[in-house]
């Protein structure tokens, strides 16, 4: 099941890994449904690239459907780590604006499914106050510094 959904979210993720002028990486943190033999299972990270809400709604949109194949207590949450323009659409000035993508991404970290965070320096280059993100959204200081952590401390493999 863990190859499956690897697969989906690698295959998915080649459709937007287009031009980088904003990025966000995609994380699946698995359980430690191995901790009575001391095993920490993988995890995975996707470095995708969304140029527009079209692709920033698609990932969510596939986000969302893997709920059905997908199980967080069972496989862990994913992670989506924000550090490009697409931190604007966040923005509650933007809400009428984005209320969609907004809502979506809320849903879905409502029910478990993903964790959405903002690189607070891509934040401070764009003028975005903290106070200006949703509060389900948390804010990390540097998004690569995010990603290493993700990927050492929880054993997230980049695919």
């Amino acid at each position: 099941m863990r190859l499956v959904v690897a697969l989906i979210l690698l295959f998915s993720s080649q459709v937007y890994s287009q031009n980088q002028n904003a990025q966000y990486r995609l994380a699946v943190d698995h359980l430690n449904i191995g901790a009575e033999q001391n095993q920490s299972p993988p995890g995975y990270v996707l470095d995708i690239t969304v140029q527009n809400i079209q692709q920033l709604d698609a990932v969510l949109n596939r986000a969302d459907k893997l709920k059905g194949q997908f199980s967080p207590d069972q496989y862990g949450r994913i992670a989506i780590v924000l550090h490009g323009l697409e931190l604007n659409m966040f923005r509650k000035k933007n809400y009428s604006r984005y209320m969609s993508i907004v809502e979506k991404a809320r849903q879905l970290d409502q029910q478990n499914l993903v964790d959405i965070k903002a690189c607070q320096t891509v934040m401070k280059n764009l003028q975005i106050e903290q106070s200006e993100l949703p509060d389900f959204i948390e804010q990390v200081p540097l998004a690569p510094v995010e990603i290493d952590r993700l990927e050492r401390e929880k054993g997230y493999t980049r695919l």
